[in-house]
């Protein structure tokens, strides 16, 4: 009786919030958008489940009240989930109608897409080539055949740009500026010199932390920029 008892406290909120996504979707289908925004947004901030359905309602919404910051944070986080041509283009085109810089779609976008869609199966295949060329350069050099330098050190430099590959998704990440006045500022200090002030709705890669400061790219340089004004995705 006890474990049951437990089980329907843990089920029971669930149960609720499930409920209220119901209530949500029918108030999507009857036209009341504020009201079914309302509930998305409450269920997304308490559970962060970055379902496709529901980040493509909440990014509608938002865009439909003109909050094309949440609207972006909200197709940023899809993109994130399901990269497609479209959606990309969508995003971009976004944020030309309102001069945003970091949507461009370009050949990186479709690498983007690439390695979102098969980055799981690519370190894989890489270190597979990596150690079957180890493989081969071992047993020539056990059966006395001579291996030039430059061999040895593309081998070297292959291992060090798999390494490099393997760790970029856990480096690096992106953000969005959620406040309408943010100043990106040279090192990390209020006191800093300004480099930039920019609006809302511009998206930059973090490559780092110290303190309540982000590290982030702008215009091919590093600046900071404070951990409060970005929504990070």
């Amino acid at each position: 009786m006890a474990l049951i008892g437990a089980l329907l406290l843990h089920f029971t909120p669930i149960l609720a919030q499930e409920n209220n996504l119901k209530v949500a979707d029918s108030l999507f289908t009857i036209g009341r958008y504020s009201d079914a925004k309302n509930i998305y947004e409450n269920y997304f901030q308490n559970h962060k489940k970055y379902n496709p359905n529901l980040l493509l309602k909440l990014a509608f919404l938002s865009e439909r009240a003109n909050d094309y910051t949440q609207s972006l944070y909200y197709l940023s986080n899809l993109a994130q989930l399901e990269p497609t041509v479209p959606l990309l283009k969508k995003m971009n085109s976004l944020a030309e109608t309102h001069g945003l810089r970091g949507y461009e779609f370009n050949d990186y976008s479709y690498f983007v897409i690439f390695y979102r869609r098969y980055g799981e199966f690519l370190p894989i295949l890489l270190l597979t080539l990596g150690v079957y060329v180890f493989v081969v350069m071992l047993i020539k050099i056990r059966n006395g055949e001579y291996i030039y330098k430059r061999h040895k050190w593309a081998m070297v430099i292959y291992l060090v740009a798999l390494l490099g590959l393997l760790n970029a998704p856990a480096n690096y990440s992106t953000g969005i500026i959620s406040n309408g006045t943010t100043y990106l500022r040279s090192y990390p200090s209020s006191a800093a010199p300004v480099v930039e002030r920019v609006s809302k709705g511009h998206k930059l890669t973090i490559i780092g932390a110290r303190d309540n400061w982000n590290v982030v790219f702008w215009g091919g340089e590093l600046v900071y920029v404070r951990k409060n004004d970005l929504m990070v995705i």
